[in-house]
């Protein structure tokens, strides 16, 4: 971008000035300033622009706070009992233990994707001011234009299951969901299921469409091709899951899956409120695999049969990224982690 003094601030380690970027922002100066500063009285939408050609150009707006914290920030979405709470109290224990402590932020779930960006948006603003340690984010997405705030600011930031595709430089930890989707559903196989449905995630989540993809791996391994009403999206959410499973059981009895494998312990819930609410019985009429292993898998009845996440691994490896960072240590960026099947009471073999 050309300055107004012909400067091409792309080609230059020279800063522009405010009325610089507020030329190149198509803004006042005071309200580049009011940016700079955090004040109020701007839009979402035009502090977010200014703080991109902000971070385009190298220009760091001074902290709230200018000395590093002891602290880590946990951005979530929603402290729902879908992993997030697991994650919180896995987080907070590593961290007491390094004598570190933890601030937890949560955007919040809206019904449009500019509220929520802007919930996003405005936990990410907070964290910065707070100048941490660094950003644990276990969130739906990312934009560019966040993480290049945060690397403006050289906060470091471990991205807990990407939605979508990460650069190679982008710290993060993640489980194996194929491996995980199909060790599940050849579970399942080997009891003699072969009409499996599936809860999924978001369909533009990586862990989801990992999971979906290993879980239709191990039935080409035995010849079976799912139809397509079988597989129906959750969301990872309560009440669109249990529509999913409504849709699932509300099929002809003789084209009913025997078993259904859910993306999440919520779904898998919402799936047993669905069959009982039909009359269907689990696990004899119903063979159910769940994803999490977390509360309360092991106290439903029939006790849930579910993917173990490794939330205590997933907690150290995120924060031990983070210090790794800030000293400088190089690491491997993105860090994969084995599950395990616990296997209850929920899965038998398939009515003859």
């Amino acid at each position: 971008m050309v300055g107004k003094e012909g400067v091409d601030y792309t080609q230059t380690s020279k800063k522009p000035k405010v009325a610089e970027i507020a030329q190149i922002s198509g803004v006042s100066p005071a309200t580049v300033s009011k940016v700079i500063n955090g004040r109020t009285g701007v839009s979402d939408e035009t502090r977010s622009k200014v703080e991109s050609v902000l971070a385009k150009y190298g220009f760091a707006k001074p902290l709230v706070q200018t000395k590093v914290s002891s602290t880590v920030e946990l951005v979530i979405t929603e402290v729902d009992n879908n992993g997030s709470a697991e994650l919180i109290k896995q987080t907070t224990h590593y961290a007491q233990s390094l004598g570190i402590g933890i601030t937890v932020s949560c955007t919040g779930h809206h019904s449009s994707e500019r509220g929520q960006r802007k919930g996003v948006s405005t936990c990410l603003r907070g964290a910065i001011d707070r100048n941490p340690l660094g950003v644990i984010l276990l969130l739906s997405d990312i934009t560019a234009a966040e993480e290049e705030h945060l690397h403006a600011r050289n906060i470091p930031y471990v991205i807990i299951d990407p939605v979508g595709q990460v650069s190679p430089e982008t710290l993060g930890v993640g489980i194996d969901n194929w491996t995980a989707g199909l060790v599940a559903t050849e579970y399942l196989i080997k009891l003699g299921h072969r009409k499996i449905g599936a809860i999924t995630g978001p369909l533009n989540s990586q862990s989801s469409q990992a999971r979906l993809s290993g879980f239709l791996a191990a039935l080409r391994k035995v010849s079976v091709t799912p139809p397509p009403e079988y597989i129906k999206e959750g969301d990872y959410l309560p009440d669109e899951a249990f529509d999913a499973a409504c849709q699932l059981l509300d099929l002809p009895t003789q084209d009913r899956p025997t078993a259904v494998f859910c993306f999440n312990d919520v779904s898998a819930v919402s799936l047993y409120r669905a069959a009982n609410l039909r009359g269907i019985k689990l696990p004899e009429e119903l063979s159910v695999v769940g994803f999490d292993n977390i509360y309360p898998s092991a106290y439903l009845y029939p006790a849930l049969t579910s993917v173990t996440q490794p939330f205590d691994l997933i907690a150290r490896k995120a924060i031990d990224l983070i210090l790794a960072a800030r000293d400088g240590r190089n690491v491997q960026n993105y860090q994969i982690l084995p599950t395990q099947l616990q296997i209850r009471e929920s899965c038998v073999p398939p009515q003859q």
